[in-house]
């Protein structure tokens, strides 16, 4: 599976077959097309040996879902059902996430027939939290934005739930020639040519999810208004609305200045805007023939 050009190459120490994810995942389970320099994360499923966080220090809990743990150097994301508390899968890594064991609860298993059928584990959540540890130290990050190309240059709109990305995504989407990414996340990487953004198959409203990547021409924070109107952000303001959406571990110091510095960098060389816009299809007009003037 890759998504933004990250290549997770999974494999198994005892025979398994993987059941499909969703069909929203098919384009990054197809050849890849994102383009871009490509990481390569080795993912080793285990269907034994559950490790035990009785004795390890937990950082961080959602309190409804997910919680990381460590133990020494080392990382352990731990998956529990809201029904029995039994861990439904844990991904152990190191800093350098080069190489994930991620261990299968029994709920992931049937055995029925002799066949063992494993419900995939790289999905919704645990393949976007892993992409959060990767990206980290690697000059990248996942934003909570919808993801369009104009021009061949991809220009994303950030915003929180309910800021009308997928309402945006679905105006552009009936206009020929339009290139789109996500309707909800994209990732943005620093690569040799500059700033890419990619889609990834974390969806909203739109279910637009595409396995592509375009140089990042501009990020315009969005807010719907009774008309359109777009007036550009010093690279001050652009940053302090950049970090309520970027998926950042603030519960890791280390990591989380990785992402801060990357998204410094990101506003200082990316132009931004904040685009206040009217949800009919004469957005696309007014949104088109601003950036084709730039």
């Amino acid at each position: 599976m890759e998504v933004a050009g990250v290549n997770f190459v999974i494999n198994s120490r005892d025979p398994i077959t993987l059941q499909d994810l969703p069909a929203i995942y098919k384009p990054f389970h197809e050849r890849p097309n994102s383009g871009g320099r490509q990481i390569s994360i080795k993912v080793t499923l285990e269907l034994h040996n559950m490790p035990d966080t009785e004795k390890m220090e937990k950082t961080f809990d959602t309190g409804q879902s997910w919680a990381l743990f460590m133990s020494k150097d080392e990382y352990f994301l731990a998956l529990n059902s809201s029904i029995s508390k039994e861990v439904i899968w844990m991904a152990r890594f190191n800093q350098s996430v080069e190489n994930i064991t991620v261990y299968c609860g029994k709920t992931l298993i049937d055995g029925a027939g002799g066949t063992t059928r494993l419900s995939n584990p790289i999905s919704y959540p645990l393949d976007q939290l892993l992409l959060m540890y990767i990206l980290a130290k690697r000059q990248g990050a996942i934003i909570h934005a919808s993801g369009i190309g104009m021009n061949n240059r991809g220009y994303i709109f950030p915003g929180k739930s309910g800021a009308g990305k997928s309402t945006l995504s679905r105006l552009f989407i009936c206009r020929a020639g339009m290139e789109m990414l996500s309707d909800d996340r994209v990732v943005v990487r620093g690569t040799d040519s500059g700033f890419k953004a990619f889609g990834t198959p974390w969806t909203g409203k739109a279910e637009i999810a595409e396995n592509k990547g375009l140089p990042l021409g501009g990020i315009c924070f969005i807010r719907q208004s009774p008309g359109n109107s777009i007036r550009e952000l010093t690279s001050q303001e652009a940053l302090r609305r950049l970090m309520p959406v970027t998926s950042i571990p603030w519960y890791d110091e280390n990591l989380m200045s990785c992402v801060v510095l990357f998204c410094e960098d990101l506003v200082s060389k990316i132009p931004a805007y904040e685009l206040q816009f009217r949800p009919d299809i004469g957005t696309v007009d007014f949104i088109e023939n601003y950036f084709s003037e730039k």
